[in-house]
């Protein structure tokens, strides 16, 4: 992801799947072949797959999605929070900020609680330590069913040519201090 380029791409695949290396290029105003240069290393780096193709004037677009995101395990969040604790800080607050930006951007888009589309939950609790881990077991397996849901979905947009719905899902769990 060192290449501006790459990343920009990855981004636009991983939030707006299935899309082509010609609709990244004009959203990104960058040439084609530079864009499907770096789609190809993303689909090597098995950060992107194929995800279906279509006829245009008598050549095939491709289009891709993300792969399943790839997530820090719980060792290597402990070895980061051990050799570099501000990093762990740094990345913490980074997730929680696009979080943030997410909603902010809804809201002043006037979207998010204008219909009954959304949910928000705030659920404090008080758990014991096998209490903890069976919350992080239950909220790890809602993130899967969610990626599936979208794989799903992916797959009924470029098959049926439904419409797409942006939308922001955040888990959110966490120890509050006594």
């Amino acid at each position: 992801m060192q290449h501006p380029l790459r990343a920009e791409a990855f981004r636009l695949i991983r939030d707006h799947g299935p899309i082509s290396p010609a609709q990244i290029a004009r959203e990104l105003e960058s040439e084609v072949s530079d864009v499907s240069y770096h789609v190809k290393k993303l689909v090597e780096y098995n950060c992107a797959e194929p995800a279906g193709t279509r006829p245009v004037r008598g050549a095939l677009e491709h289009f891709y999605l993300a792969t399943e995101q790839h997530m820090v395990d719980t060792e290597e969040w402990a070895e980061l929070v051990e050799e570099e604790p501000q990093m762990a800080e740094i990345l913490v607050d980074e997730f929680m900020q696009h979080i943030v930006d997410d909603y902010s951007a809804s809201r002043r888009g006037g979207v998010v609680g204008l219909d009954e589309e959304f949910h928000i939950t705030r659920t404090p609790l008080i758990l014991d330590p096998e209490g903890m881990t069976a919350a992080l077991k239950a909220t790890e397996e809602h993130r899967h069913r969610l990626a599936e849901i979208a794989a799903e979905s992916a797959d009924r947009r470029l098959k049926q040519k439904t419409r797409e719905v942006p939308v922001s899902s955040s888990i959110v769990f966490f120890k509050m201090p006594t």
